[in-house]
């Protein structure tokens, strides 16, 4: 991913329109409402909607809104778009937005709006609603995607490039984090060293309930910013940290949240196949994620007080340290 100047004038409510005009999505002259939807810490994304249609607007900040200077490449909406893209191509109809328009330049692309009936699936288990159905359905796409990009040459070359990877995610969480727990530095960077090493299929770098919107009968799945041609077990881990992470927030919910783990990877490891990662490198990488999300440089909002953080840091140390190399039991501990 070669570095692009960031000069480009970020997209507002007020010239979404102009915009969609340019590209060709909406005809000179067409009224556009737009309004702010969530971007996380790395995006403007505008809900767009004219006379007779709607979709989203999505445009990549160059400056993330994190308390603590954080560089990554704005080129990233480029790789998000063509990892989405490919995924249109590979997955059921409405599994993934369809790519409408796009400008590089502007560092932006436009993509079908969500079809609405779905639940944000990180809203619905704050909520205390942890729906096992929803937990099977995001383990079977990820492995499915796992399986089918495991041989795919023009994949692995597509996204070969390691700066999303880098930027978005061991740069900002693991290496942050390990500069905040020099006892633990050691164990964080050798998996940094081990899945930088380890190449095997197309990773999303985000599966997060966030990232995930619960239908009835399907989920549609967000946010490909940091895909990467890398080791599936990072996927796995990033997933099963934030279901962690709620039973933090609400031990009350911690043996459905175990079970919902479970659903998930009983669903993952029914499609993956052969490229399934082993269970040790998921601990490994769940304990430096835990740190992460406590001690990186994106920590999780919902996460408040000492007693919260001081739980994760001491779950993450244990894994870190050799707490077990078989998830089943380490999800047991830590979700009991």
């Amino acid at each position: 991913m070669s570095l692009i100047p960031d000069e480009a004038e970020l997209v507002s409510a007020a010239t979404a329109g102009d915009v969609l005009v340019d590209l060709g999505v909406v005809a000179p002259g067409t009224a556009v409402a737009a309004r702010a939807l969530s971007g996380g810490i790395s995006n403007v994304v505008l809900a767009v909607s004219w006379d007779g249609g709607r979709a989203v607007l999505k445009q990549s900040l160059p400056k993330l809104r994190v308390a603590t200077e954080w560089t990554f490449d704005r080129g990233r909406i480029r790789n998000e778009r063509r990892c989405m893209e490919l995924l249109g191509e590979r997955l059921p109809e409405g599994t993934v937005p369809s790519v409408l328009s796009h400008d590089d330049d502007r560092f932006l692309f436009v993509m079908s709006h969500a079809a609405g009936g779905g639940a944000n699936w990180k809203d619905e288990l704050l909520a205390g609603r942890v729906d096992l159905e929803t937990a099977r359905r995001a383990g079977a796409l990820l492995g499915t995607i796992h399986a089918w990009s495991a041989g795919d040459a023009q994949v692995a070359e597509r996204f070969a490039d390691q700066t999303p990877l880098l930027q978005g995610r061991v740069d900002p969480y693991h290496r942050t984090a390990a500069e905040r727990n020099p006892d633990l530095a050691d164990a964080v960077l050798g998996e940094v060293d081990r899945l930088l090493e380890t190449r095997r299929a197309l990773v999303l770098g985000d599966w997060s309930p966030k990232n995930l919107l619960a239908y009835p009968d399907h989920v549609l799945a967000l946010d490909f910013e940091v895909a990467h041609w890398g080791d599936p077990a990072f996927d796995v881990a990033f997933l099963l940290t934030h279901l962690v992470l709620k039973g933090v927030r609400r031990p009350q919910d911690r043996p459905a949240l175990r079970a919902a783990a479970g659903a998930f990877l009983d669903a993952y490891m029914s499609s993956v196949g052969a490229v399934a990662p082993n269970d040790g490198d998921v601990v490994a990488e769940l304990g430096c994620l835990l740190l992460a999300r406590v001690d990186g440089k994106s920590p999780a909002e919902y996460l408040t007080g000492e007693i919260a953080t001081g739980r994760v840091r001491v779950m993450a140390r244990d894994l870190l340290l050799g707490g077990g190399r078989h998830l089943g039991p380490v999800l047991d501990h830590l979700l009991s």
